[in-house]
Parts: structure tokens; sequence; C-alpha cells
């Protein structure tokens, strides 16, 4: 095959990628980390990251201001009377950017199109490599059918986007453009901080291989500063992110558990067989003997500093927790690829077996995302929109969400305050309803299945709202499948008008696979909520 048959099948697969996110990915904001991601990005449209909240000085309970902040939002450290958003600014500035010009819709965009580069881009690093089209073709295969890739495309968050922004630095580092190159390495700081040390590897490789870094830094530095401010605005310090201090997240205890759950997790979705990777670490000449100089430094140098980042991290006991490994996906499979490759010609064996060889994995790792959901996460994400929905069009526009998981998406999709049970004192809930309902709040408590026990373990002895021993006023099924994928029933309880409700109302579900995108109940999000 020509060298340009070899870049039409990349691009393909660049372009199936983009298709995969699109047709089955999430388009909405909905749990924790896309609901964040996607409303920052409405605050950076306003010019201002903070949300005033009235509320708060009147609310007489303990901790009133974390109550008032939904998931993915904390209290401003030293005025309380706002909240700020946790995560990192790169993929909401990202979003904001696209929605500048296509609307709220199109940030939904952003995480498959990342997908799409990030198969690019391991070809191209592939070739930069090793010079080897069908090694180069073989790499992005492994990336685009890969288990954690395939789910983390079909979520509106920071994994794809790093990966793609990593993987651009140091392409261009290799390519000898080091000033671009800094700039791309700080989009994937500004996306994600504390990968910050990959930054390590290229720097090296440059000074080691060209003897020269200054240009890589100067582009990496502004992002760095710009971080370090943000912090400071909205934290209180430039070394305190909205997850809180590195003594928060990280300890020495956490090593066991992250290095058994990574390495299970990764022989169980990519098979025993991604151990080969190390050959060409262990033996290069073996693989590979003419590769871009010093290439096991930059590519050991950046997988090992995605692992270190992440072994001592708090660890997670999901496997889709392996995405925040992701980002050594390109070079891993990079690795993999030209691993096989080498052993088959060692064998003197066809190239179709190489072919053989790169299909099978490729197939085992569609069919395992598949079987862990995968492809059912846009339809999983809709119960959002239709709890939020419903609450939008059977409640007061001065009503008050009780509520966890809901918290970010009934203020996004039902333009309601919502209130998080999980930071209230557990003898506070019925003088809290009280308070509520007193001030003209109408007050509803609308909980995941898996919540409700957890809702009445925590206030079912000392409040009578918290036995929550009344029928719903509304309930949304689900689907084994969904409920599978974390994607629960959902039942709305009405904590003033208990003996009200007699059959609950059925929430209707709009989920489908495609793209569909529900537009907020107002945006940009209001700037001060009362």
């Amino acid at each position: 095959m020509r060298q340009r048959s070899w870049s039409a099948a990349a691009a393909l697969l660049a372009a199936a990628t983009l298709y995969t996110g699109v047709h089955w990915g999430s388009t909405v904001g909905g749990g924790a980390d896309s609901y964040g991601y996607v409303s920052q990005a409405g605050l950076w449209l306003r010019g201002t990251l903070r949300i005033r909240q009235d509320i708060v000085r009147a609310s007489p309970w303990p901790l009133a201001a974390e109550t008032w902040a939904p998931l993915g939002y904390r209290p401003a450290p030293g005025d309380r009377d706002f909240i700020v958003p946790l995560y990192p600014p790169g993929l909401p500035l990202l979003m904001a950017l696209v929605q500048a010009v296509g609307g709220f819709c199109a940030a939904f965009l952003v995480v498959p199109v990342c997908g799409a580069a990030t198969i690019w881009l391991t070809y191209r690093l592939a070739q930069g490599f090793f010079g080897i089209p069908a090694v180069s073709v073989a790499s992005a295969a492994l990336v685009a059918a890969s288990p954690i890739f395939l789910y983390q495309l079909m979520n509106p968050m920071s994994d794809v986007p790093v990966t793609a922004a990593w993987a651009l630095a140091v392409l261009l580092v290799v390519d000898g453009w080091t000033l671009a190159a800094g700039f791309a390495a700080g989009a994937a700081v500004l996306i994600r901080p504390n990968l910050a040390p990959i930054a390590i590897a290229p720097l090296v490789w440059l000074v080691m291989t060209r003897g020269r870094a200054l240009r890589f830094l100067a582009g990496l530095a502004l992002a760095a500063t710009a971080v370090a401010a943000i912090n400071a605005a909205l934290y209180g310090s430039p070394w305190v992110s909205g997850y809180g201090t590195a003594g928060d997240l990280y300890a020495l205890r956490y090593l066991a558990t992250n290095l058994r759950q990574f390495s299970a997790w990764t022989v169980e979705t990519s098979t025993p067989v991604v151990a080969l990777a190390a050959v060409f670490f262990v033996a290069p000449g073996l693989v590979a003997p003419a590769c871009t100089p010093r290439l096991r430094l930059l590519a050991g140098g950046w997988m090992a500093a995605i692992i270190v980042s992440y072994l001592f991290y708090l660890p997670f006991d999901a496997w889709w927790y392996l995405r925040f490994l992701l980002p050594m996906w390109p070079v891993l499979s990079v690795m993999l690829a030209v691993a096989l490759h080498a052993i088959i010609v060692r064998l003197r064996a066809p190239q179709a077996v190489f072919a053989l060889c790169i299909l099978a994995l490729a197939a085992n790792g569609v069919r395992i995302a598949a079987q862990r959901y995968a492809f059912d996460i846009g339809r999983a994400e809709g119960r959002y929109v239709d709890v939020a929905r419903f609450v939008a069009g059977h409640s007061d526009q001065r009503a008050v969400m009780i509520a966890v998981q809901h918290t970010g998406t009934l203020r996004l999709y039902g333009g309601r305050l919502t209130l998080r049970f999980d930071q209230l004192d557990p003898l506070w809930l019925d003088r809290v309803v009280t308070f509520l309902r007193d001030s003209g709040r109408h007050p509803y408590v609308v909980l995941d299945d898996a919540e409700v026990e957890r809702f009445r373990a925590r206030f079912g002895r000392a409040n009578a709202v918290g036995r929550l021993d009344w029928p719903p006023m509304a309930t949304l099924a689900t689907t084994a499948a969904l409920a599978a994928l974390a994607s629960p029933a959902v039942v709305i309880y009405d904590a003033v008008d208990r003996a009200a409700t007699t059959e609950p109302l059925a929430i209707g579900s709009s989920r489908r696979t495609g793209w569909r995108c529900n537009v907020p109940y107002l945006w940009p999000p209001r700037l001060r909520m009362e």
C-alpha cells in the first residue's frame, strides 16, 4: 500500500470515531463532572466564575453554604454568598469557545472531535516514532477500539481532550515545533493541571537531543500562570485547586490499591497481550532498530509520569476510573502494535497475520465496551433532562429540590434551586422543610433509587420527612441495562403535601440513540440565585 492509502485508512478511523462519539455520546451535562464542565462554560460566556446565592444568609442551619452548592461547585473561600466551580478551566473554555459560535449544544461536539484527533495523532506519532505505516494504522485502531477510550468518548468530560492535547504536544516536539508544542502542552495543563509532570518527558528529550527547550517552556509557562491565577482568584491560593490541596488527594497508602486496580482493569479490558508493549523498553533493538532517537526516554517518561500521577491518588472502585490513565493510551498502543509487528516479522509470518491480530484485538475491545454499556451512555444520561423537565412543569419557580445526584441538572435544565442533603446536618431536615415552606419555597425530594435508603438512614430517625413513608409524587422507570450503567430509577417526593399523592405520576422518557440535545432552562446561566 502507498503512504496515501495508509493515511486514508487512518483518516477513516478518525472519521468513524467522530461519528461514534456524536451518535452514541451524551449530549447532557448530567453527572457531577459533565454538569460541572458544561455549566462552567456558561460562566465563561458570562465573563465570571462566581454565582451569588442570596438565600445562604437567611438559612439558619449549619454549613448552609455547603448545602446550597450543587455537585461540581463549592462555596467561595472568604465569601460564602458565592459558589465557584471545582473543575479546571481548560475543557469549559473549549466548550465556551464553540458555544459562542454554535450555541449551547456545540459543547457536546468537543469530545468527539478530540476523539477523532486522538486517533489521527496516534497514527502520526507512530509514523514519527517508527515510520512503519502498518504499525501506525494498527496503533490508531487499537486506541479507537479501546474500551476505556470508547467509554470516555461518550462523556462530555476532560479525559479524551487531555489525551488529544498531550498527543499533539509530543508530536509537535518530535517534529521540531517546540513553541507550538509548548502551547499544546499548556492547553493540556489547563484541561488537567495535575498531569503537568508529563511535560518533564518532552522537556528532557528536547534538552538531550536538540539542546534547546526554552520555547517549549515559554508556551507551557503561560498556561501554568493562568492556572495559578485562576486558583488564587477562586480558591485563595495558587497552590489550591477546586479539589483541595495535594494533601487532600494524595497519600502513600493509596499505592497498593491503585496498583492492583489499574493493573487488573488494564488486563481485563485490553487482554494480557497488552504486556507486550514492554518489549520495546526491555529490548528496543529487537523491536525496531531504526526509530526516533532516545524514544525510550520520551515514550517511557510520558507513560511513567501519567502512572505516577495516579498511583498515589485517591482510589475509586469502578473500572471506568482507568480513564485517569487514558493520556498514555496513544503511546501504549504504539508500543503494543510495534511489538506485535516485530514478533510476526521475526517469525516470518505473512503480514496478514499481523492484520488479523490487530482486528481480533480491536473486535474484542469493541465487544467489551458494548458489554460495559459504553454505547448506552447517551440514552442513560437522558434521565437527568427527563426529571428536570418534569420538575419544571410540575413545580413553582421558587420551589427547592432536595437532592444530591440531580442538584446540578435540576438547576441547568429545570431552573430550580437545589439543596444537597449529603451536606445537611441529620437533625435539621424537618426544620429545613419548615423553613422553606414558610419562606414560600415549596420543597421536594428528588432521589435516584440508590439514594433512597441513604436518605432514610441519614434522616429517618430524627425527622418525619426523612422516613419517606408516603407515596412519591412521580417516578422515572429504568431498564436493567441502564440500571447496570448506574442509570437507576428516580423518585420525587412532595415534602409538604405528603397525603396528596395516591398514585405516582410517570415521568416520560425521551431517551434514544442518536444526536439529541436539550437546551437548558436558561442559558447562559443566571449569576444570581435568589
